[in-house]
């Protein structure tokens, strides 16, 4: 068998991913895949793994889902317009109230 069956998936956000290909770095050499994807990873401008994982917190909070919460934190955008782009994954519309608060949200740890 070439891959494993997965049942569950998730998502997780670029500095998540930056810690675990960090860990596995230590531990030996990366794949070639790897290797592009800790390159690519470490040269973003994002917030720390522990930061990561407060600012989702605090966007599930807000009514994100959690697609949507690490989909901000990668992009990081910088106004509301981006924003909006950004949220189209969630296939809903978010009120103006929401969108703020997460514009505030992303500006706190940016």
């Amino acid at each position: 068998m070439i891959g494993k069956n997965e049942d569950e998936s998730s998502v997780v956000s670029t500095p998540f991913a930056l810690d675990i290909l960090e860990k596995r770095k230590k531990d030996g050499e990366l794949g070639y895949e790897q290797q592009l994807a800790y390159d690519h990873a470490s040269k973003l401008n994002m917030p720390s793994k522990a930061n990561a994982e407060k600012m989702q917190n605090e966007l599930v909070e807000e009514g994100l889902s959690a697609r949507g919460a690490v989909k901000v934190i990668d992009i990081m955008p910088i106004n509301e317009t981006q924003l909006k782009q950004v949220l189209v994954i969630e296939k809903k519309t978010h009120e103006e109230d929401t969108i703020k608060k997460v514009m505030a949200i992303v500006n706190k740890y940016r």
